[in-house]
């Protein structure tokens, strides 16, 4: 299984993949290639799933993550997420799920999110989202501090 970073030539195969995940995708294929396009987002794929994620400075905020139906339980989205985390220099990593997308929460905090925040009715079926986040502490964040007491 070999993860790769999407490229502009991917956006069909992303797009669809989102159709297929989601039933149907919440994004125009617009979106995906507007994105793909933009140095501050990435996307990391294989034939069956993706994780796309916008980042900013030390933040990165995991946009959308998909597997197809047919491949999901598979640990493909940990893999993909775990790809995401490889990322240098980054202290946090956030990301919002549907508060009825059971399966999702519970990877996100096997994967070391918590949730912090919910936006009462944000999707556009009424559910709420839960904000989640992951803290990273940088190896050597406190490297050469003094401790002066």
């Amino acid at each position: 299984m070999i993860i790769k970073r999407a490229t502009i030539e991917d956006s069909n195969l992303i797009f669809n993949l989102a159709n297929a995940a989601f039933s149907p995708s919440p994004w125009p294929k617009s979106v995906f290639e507007h994105e793909l396009k933009s140095p501050r987002s990435h996307y990391f794929m294989l034939d069956e799933g993706f994780v796309g994620m916008t980042q900013i400075l030390d933040e990165v905020e995991i946009n959308s993550v998909a597997v197809h139906p047919n491949s999901q339980h598979q640990g493909i989205a940990q893999k993909l997420l775990t790809t995401v985390f490889s990322l240098p220099d980054v202290t946090r990593f956030l990301l919002e799920v549907d508060e009825t997308n059971i399966a999702a929460i519970r990877l996100y905090e096997k994967m070391g999110f918590s949730a912090y925040y919910r936006r009462e009715k944000y999707y556009k079926n009424g559910h709420t989202a839960i904000m989640m986040e992951r803290k990273v502490r940088l190896m050597n964040e406190s490297a050469g501090r003094i401790n002066m007491s």
